[in-house]
């Protein structure tokens, strides 16, 4: 049947279609991923100053499930060492409750094997005592380990509370030449 002869409201419904979709779906994506700007150096190589990443917004606990090892997570503002800076700190996860985790004479030690990440980062400056994480504890590192300010080795920060993730990276989209998943990185 040839739309010109359908009735005026089909015609109407038809015609509003896509933009209700797209509307949909741009509510779906935005209540599921987010932007998220690397401030400062701390996950050099895997993740520079300035490069825009999209974020999965995920929680976690306990109770729920916790982040696998070596995943890329953002932490809430409230936990920026930065007084005013208000910027979320993207780090990676080592260690999860149940695991035991050291860093003596640059190894970072996990259930006492060297912890490498899949990209090959390994070793870190400093001294953590050994600790087994419980509850709801996540021991997070920095990729650019000579930097501890934003990772567990910080005493300020310390273990963090898995619930205090906010999301998990998936792909960094800007600079255009440097697009890539996140995933294995």
């Amino acid at each position: 049947m040839n739309d010109r002869y359908a009735n005026p409201a089909e015609r109407q419904r038809k015609k509003w279609r896509p933009y209700r979709i797209a509307i949909v779906l741009a509510i779906i994506v935005f209540m599921l991923l987010a932007p998220e700007v690397q401030n400062g150096n701390y996950m050099d190589p895997t993740i520079s100053d300035g490069q825009v990443l999209v974020v999965t917004k995920s929680r976690y606990s306990a109770k729920r499930k916790a982040p696998e090892h070596d995943k890329l997570v953002i932490l809430e503002k409230t936990l920026s060492l930065d007084a005013g800076a208000g910027d979320n700190i993207i780090t990676r996860v080592i260690a999860v409750p149940g695991d035991t985790v050291e860093v003596k004479n640059g190894k970072v030690l996990v259930n006492e094997e060297e912890y490498v990440t899949k990209n090959g980062i390994k070793g870190a400056k400093g001294n953590f005592k050994s600790t087994r994480l419980e509850g709801n504890e996540v021991f997070v590192l920095s990729d650019n380990r000579s930097v501890k300010k934003y990772d567990s080795r910080n005493p300020e920060l310390g273990l963090v509370d898995m619930r205090e993730i906010k999301g998990n990276v998936l792909f960094r989209v800007w600079p255009l030449n440097k697009i890539a998943v996140m995933k294995d990185r």
